[in-house]
């Protein structure tokens, strides 16, 4: 059987052969390549912006009724659906992660589409009061080309999160997949292109970052960046949209604190703990990585989280492990560093070694590391690492909790434990985060409400009705009518 090859797509055109040759793609959990992919360099870049350029100028997507543009959206949601379990099996060899999470970013993609699709029709502008002899009133109008840096962790939820927005606002887009996953993003392609979006609406440029994304975020052909991944990518990325003073997106990186107060509920908290750091082996920018801990209940919340994660069941994702592997053995290089940091800023109970399984030597296994005695101001505490390692750390008052969890460079989102309202209300006011969850972390398809952060987690907002504003521009009309 032959490794399938993942093309480029630019306009309705698939181009298998590019200017910077031929990249792989791997399954984490062997190490074998599952398919070969085009990479592009410059002349591919020119293109396919020059393709969108002409989409949203002289296309037609920007002069359909709304209500049009919803319908097509609402197509490609149906689509999505429709080859639910091939997409979902792609993505799960593709990045490692576990069946059932890959599923749910399928479903996810699609609600996206439905979402924004019902939303296309209901952009409104404002009528500005100027008094007699005045009529002024906004226009939303899309803003033009936006290019989407896609991260590896969750490709095809993350290309539909920004894509569907920007097409419902009017936009056309130029998608650049991580060179780790780039399988589903192509089955993206394909289906927007069945569903009936006019071409150049969105185009696919795999390839290096570090020299397809530098060139696409500088290019003046772009009008907005939407960028997810690590604080020094986004750096740079943010040097390249001010190369050309464009807006960009910005969702970066998280060390999310989980504040456990003592009345908690524990037979459900400690699953949801357990799960906000596991979740597709750790790799999520809000995971859950720092547990704070009511100094009563410390040894008792320690004892329950080794007995649930030290029996975790490691496999290939499309065996629906407990957990699947690290996307890379690179990366696994990285998370086991962090186990050797661990052991110098604290005591590291679980974690550190590889996995003894035969069927699991070729794969970028690791297993959860669980670490007690670091305080907040050690780096097992406050540098993301994108692994499945949770720092435990005590607190004596609500007042220290909250302390606690703001002082960290980053301020993506929160967990909060309590049975206690008042506790519950007050530490979601004071807490700097972009989002709170009470006795909660995460909720099912969560596309309705925005999600983004403070400080180094980035700037602006993904999800729900607020993230179409980034894909916009106001414009005035003023008009004055005397008698």
């Amino acid at each position: 059987m032959s490794t399938p090859v993942i093309p480029l797509v630019i306009g309705n055109k698939e181009y298998a052969d590019a200017s910077d040759g031929v990249g792989e793609t791997r399954d984490p959990s062997t190490g074998k390549v599952i398919a070969t992919y085009a990479r592009a360099g410059e002349i591919e870049v020119n293109l396919a912006v020059r393709s969108a350029r002409k989409a949203f100028d002289d296309g037609p997507w920007s002069q359909m009724r709304p209500f049009e543009r919803g319908r097509v959206l609402h197509r490609i949601g149906e689509l999505i659906l429709m080859r639910r379990d091939e997409i979902a099996r792609k993505e799960s060899e593709d990045s490692g992660k576990p069946m059932r999470d890959a599923y749910w970013e399928v479903d996810c993609a699609a609600r996206f589409f439905e979402f924004y699709g019902g939303a296309a029709d209901k952009l409104h502008g404002n009528s500005i009061p100027l008094g007699p002899n005045y009529t002024d009133w906004t226009v939303r109008e899309g803003i033009g080309v936006s290019l989407h840096i896609i991260p590896w962790n969750y490709p095809f939820q993350l290309i539909a999160r920004g894509v569907a927005p920007a097409l419902a606002a009017g936009c056309s887009v130029v998608i650049k997949p991580a060179s780790e996953t780039p399988v589903t993003a192509y089955e993206f392609l394909k289906i927007c292109l069945e569903a009936g979006l006019p071409e150049g609406q969105v185009n696919l440029i795999n390839g290096r970052g570090s020299l397809v994304g530098d060139m696409l975020a500088r290019h003046p052909g772009v009008d907005q960046i939407t960028f997810t991944g690590s604080v020094p990518t986004g750096r740079r990325v943010l040097e390249a949209a001010a190369s050309h003073a464009i807006p960009s997106n910005m969702e970066l990186g998280g060390k999310s604190p989980q504040i456990l107060f003592a009345d908690a509920d524990m037979e459900r908290a400690i699953p949801i703990v357990a799960g906000g750091f596991l979740t597709h082996c750790g790799q999520v920018c809000n995971a859950g990585t720092r547990l704070l801990v009511e100094r009563s209940a410390h040894d008792r919340v320690v004892e329950l989280l080794h007995e649930r994660i030290k029996d975790v069941q490691l496999g290939a994702g499309i065996d629906d492990p407990d957990m699947g592997p690290l996307v890379s053995q690179a990366h696994r290089k990285d998370v086991e560093a962090y186990y050797d940091i661990a052991r110098q800023d604290g005591e590291l109970l679980l974690g550190g070694e590889i996995p003894s399984d035969a069927a699991l030597a070729d794969g970028a296994f690791v297993r959860p590391g669980l670490v007690v005695g670091a305080g907040n101001d050690t780096r097992i505490a406050r540098e993301e690492i994108f692994g499945p390692v949770l720092t435990v750390i005590p607190f004596d008052t609500p007042e220290e909790a909250i302390r606690i969890a703001n002082d960290s460079p980053f301020g993506l989102v929160a967990g909060v434990h309590t049975t206690n309202i008042n506790k519950a209300m007050s530490l979601s006011e004071r807490l700097r985060v972009g989002q709170v969850w009470v006795n909660a972390f995460g909720v099912g398809l969560d596309v309705e409400f925005p999600f983004g952060g403070y400080k180094l987690s980035g700037f602006g907002r993904e999800k729900g009705l607020e993230a179409i504003s980034a894909y916009q521009q106001i414009k005035n009309v003023c008009v004055h009518h005397p008698m």
